[in-house]
């Protein structure tokens, strides 16, 4: 059964190099769609470095569970320890999420659960998602 997942990603340590890869890594997941990067201010966190951050919309035969699974990989791939408990409180070389499921009645909650700081972000994608929709 085909997938399609709204997602979100963010980096501060080598944010571009490690976009750059990240993004190649996920494309080998998936039919993927990314919105432009842009960098934001920290959230949550207390740090000086900025995050690059982007949305993306991934068709995979993957289920939820599966591709947090490659995404955790990706993350740990890049140099992220994840077995750090408060690894989510500091600097990171990758943080991939999915957001939601793009199929009917969750869509709209997908695009929700966008943050507020990625929001400028979702009109390049809706159009996509939707085309996606409905060939999946």
């Amino acid at each position: 059964m085909v997938h399609v997942y709204l997602c979100s990603m963010g980096a501060n340590i080598a944010p571009e190099e490690n976009f750059s890869t990240a993004q190649s890594m996920i494309r080998c997941l998936g039919r993927t769609i990314f919105s432009d990067a842009d960098y934001t201010r920290p959230v949550d966190i207390n740090t000086q470095h900025d995050f690059l951050n982007a949305l993306f919309i991934i068709e995979t035969d993957f289920t939820a569970e599966q591709l947090k699974v490659q995404f955790n990989a990706i993350e740990e791939r890049l140099g992220r320890d994840r077995s750090d408990p408060r690894s989510s409180e500091k600097d990171r070389p990758m943080d991939i999420d999915i957001l939601g499921q793009l199929r009917h009645q969750e869509a709209d909650t997908a695009w929700e659960n966008v943050p507020e700081y990625l929001q400028g972000m979702c009109a390049s994608l809706k159009p996509a998602a939707a085309q996606l929709e409905h060939t999946a």
